[in-house]
């Protein structure tokens, strides 16, 4: 039998990627290549914007200039999906096509109060806690007043939507009768799913824009200053993959929309998963990473392959190939993109050929950057810091197990899951592992 959600086989043929939501059935590549012409919209925009000091001049204009890659980007994966979805006769997972009701402003109102007094708790947060005083995040608050110019178009959202709700009873509803007292039919599991995806949006975001802001300033020297030299290339592909990483991280915590179908289907449950993912975030990993893991000793890959140019250039490639994948993961999710939640399974991309590519890659990144190995300054330092970075590892192997369990409510979960049990790349190395090898959920 054909696990649910998996496209169709040839005979003779391995099967099919199960597609990813909410597509089951229709194949993962022509998602991933709207994704993929999405990313060369937004590099292209960073690339006009390097040119002729216009990122100055556009500071001048708009606050938060990142916005702009982050527009185009957010722009081509919303027209390529809205194509699709009208080529196909496809419908969105929770709105109909056509109003499924008479407009009651009752009922968006309830949810203007609620988004209202939502954002006034998450700023209260801001204010209260010190981290975010400082001069580290002005680039937030400058990306905040700079969306504040779509906020008249909330309320007229809300009145589309309302409409087209399959399910009317949505979190933001539920939340607006529970401000009015009208407490005796309110699900508070909705309430509770409502704050749970907030602190992930309030937490996550104020990180992804500065750290968007600061790569964007790098991308535009380097484009403007581009040469032949083999580190500059370096650096420049280097910076270019987490730039990538970031622009599509601020476009997925921003657009939550079920327009689009990116809403939060669910929510980490669980405490460990909670801080399996936050302690690898400032401000948490400035501690965490400098007190227990510090497993880089100051001596990195240059200098160990300083004598053998050929050999540290290709060195050099595995590295970017690793950042560059780790990039094309989150490219991957489209509008979809967060930590901790469920937006929707993802099998495209780095994903068809294994369930977590991102970390893989990514942690891979830091044993050929920092290489541990080396004995320097001497074997007993180099066991030390691999010790460190294994536990580092250890802390992501965590982060892949408590998010399979969370996404494994989903049965489409489990059909890729199983999938990738008999076809992804690490199928052999599971076998001898059997820790990486997933296991469905008893029933």
């Amino acid at each position: 039998m054909r696990a649910p959600g998996a496209a169709p086989t040839t005979p003779g043929s391995a099967p099919a990627t199960p597609g990813s939501a909410p597509e089951p059935g229709v194949g993962p590549e022509e998602s991933f290549l709207i994704n993929l012409a999405a990313l060369a919209a937004g590099i292209a925009s960073i690339g006009w914007i390097a040119g002729d000091n216009r990122l100055q001049r556009l500071a001048e204009v708009i606050e938060y200039p990142a916005i702009v890659p982050c527009a185009v980007v957010f722009a081509s994966v919303a027209a390529g999906q809205m194509l699709r979805r009208w080529r196909r006769g496809r419908e969105l997972t929770e709105l109909a096509p056509r109003p499924l009701r008479a407009l009651d402003w009752r009922r968006p109102l309830l949810r203007l109060l609620a988004l209202a007094a939502t954002l006034a708790i998450v700023g209260a947060a801001y204010a209260i806690f010190p981290e975010y005083q400082g001069d580290f995040y002005a680039p937030f608050w400058k990306f905040l007043r700079t969306i504040a110019y779509a906020a008249p178009l909330i309320p007229l959202y809300l009145a589309w939507s309302d409409r087209r709700l399959r399910e009317p009873r949505d979190e933001l509803l539920e939340f607006g009768l529970l401000l009015t007292g009208q407490t005796r039919a309110v699900n508070y599991a909705l309430i509770r799913r409502h704050f749970m995806g907030w602190t992930v949006k309030g937490f996550f975001t104020p990180l992804m824009t500065v750290y968007l802001s600061q790569e964007m300033q790098y991308l535009c020297s380097a484009f403007r200053n581009a040469t032949g030299d083999s580190w500059q290339n370096y650096d420049l592909w280097f910076h270019l993959s987490y730039g990538i990483d970031l622009l599509f991280c601020v476009v997925g915590y921003t657009a939550t929309l079920r327009l689009f179908d990116s809403q939060i289907r669910s929510v980490e449950p669980t405490a460990l998963g909670w801080g399996a993912a936050l302690i690898c975030y400032q401000p948490f990993y400035a501690i965490v990473g400098s007190m227990y893991l510090k497993y880089e000793s100051g001596y990195y890959w240059g200098q160990w392959l300083g004598d053998w140019p050929h050999v540290r250039d290709l060195w050099g490639v595995v590295i970017i190939l690793c950042v560059f994948t780790y990039a094309l993961s989150t490219v991957a999710f489209g509008l979809r993109f967060s930590n901790l939640t469920h937006r929707g399974i993802i099998t495209t991309g780095p994903y068809r050929f294994s369930k977590h590519p991102a970390y893989l890659a990514k942690n891979l990144s830091w044993w050929l950057i920092a290489v541990p190995f080396v004995p320097s300054p001497s074997i007993a330092a180099a066991a030390q810091h691999c010790a460190l970075l294994l536990l580092l590892n250890g802390v992501y192997l965590l982060r892949a197990r408590t998010e399979e369990r969370h996404l494994s409510r989903d049965p489409q979960y489990v059909a890729y899951a199983l999938w990738m049990n008999e076809h992804g790349a690490l199928k052999g190395l599971a076998r001898w592992l059997p820790v990486l090898k997933y296991r469905a959920p008893p029933d």
